[in-house]
């Protein structure tokens, strides 16, 4: 595995046996069927310029046509030891407010460049009460994600290439494993697309990973409300809402005035993903 993909920041010598037995031997079967994984070299990333840091697009994700109370799943551990102990686990795959409010969209800009003020610290994602958290999250090309294990159990991260227009279809390129608590692992995505995580331990884990083609994408939030927080200039601007459980992105035109604009998605449930 090449180190410009995945470095391991830090491995715990601690161990529990049988969850480490069980996800050493998981592990090797994931990865041996697996992709390399792309190196730097492979991709030619667009050069990265300041953008100045300041709000531009706002706006409220909704869904309309299903009840939000319908939609809420509590999750089968499966008699699971350690993750029975932390109470019910909701299903991560819609999380609606009652007032239809939509989180986990991710809102784009077209024509986006990257930045090159990011902040020093890279956006992570934890494994934490038998959950991925956050469950979604929106990067640049090039931009590292620290992957951490806060859980006193086994935890893998497997890594597919998402097939976009599909419901779980793509291409595994990575299989990260997390066997501690406080194992943490960095790796860089290069190419824009969106990345699905999942736990082999724990099926019901997901959370996914938005590389966009720049910095302007943000990710709606439980109160469906989402903020692009880097300077546009004024002028017409085409702007999508993707979210997992709909083959198809939502796209509308909107103008900058002024370094300012509101722009508001709603994706309706007959349109969705069904069972």
């Amino acid at each position: 595995m090449k180190a410009a993909i995945m470095s391991n920041v830090k491995q715990n010598v601690s161990r529990q046996a049988p969850w480490a037995a069980f996800g050493a031997v998981m592990l090797i079967a994931n990865v041996s069927c697996g992709k390399v994984p792309e190196s730097a070299a492979d991709v030619k990333l667009a050069p990265a310029v300041e953008i100045a840091t300041k709000p531009s697009i706002t706006g409220k994700v909704t869904l309309k046509g299903a009840d939000s109370a319908q939609l809420r799943k509590i999750v089968d551990v499966g008699g699971n030891p350690f993750c029975t102990g932390h109470g019910e686990i909701v299903d991560s795959t819609w999380r609606v407010a009652a007032d239809g409010a939509l989180a986990d969209a991710v809102i784009t800009v077209r024509g986006s460049q990257r930045a090159s003020n990011l902040p020093e610290t890279a956006p992570l994602i934890d494994q934490t009460k038998c959950e991925f958290v956050p469950h979604t999250i929106a990067i640049q090309p090039g931009q590292n994600v620290r992957f951490h294990n806060s859980d006193l159990t086994f935890h893998n991260i497997r890594i597919a290439r998402h097939e976009a227009g599909t419901r779980g279809k793509g291409e595994n390129i990575d299989n990260i494993g997390q066997p501690s608590r406080g194992d943490e692992n960095v790796k860089v995505f290069n190419t824009p697309g969106i990345y699905r995580l999942e736990c082999d331990v724990h099926r019901w884990m997901s959370a996914w990973v938005f590389v966009h083609e720049g910095v302007h994408a943000a990710v709606s939030t439980a109160d469906g409300r989402y903020e692009v927080s880097r300077a546009l200039a004024d002028g017409e601007y085409v702007v999508e809402a993707w979210h997992p459980q709909f083959p198809k992105n939502l796209s509308q035109t909107i103008t900058v005035r002024d370094g300012k604009a509101t722009a508001d998605f709603e994706f309706d449930f007959t349109q969705a993903f069904q069972l």
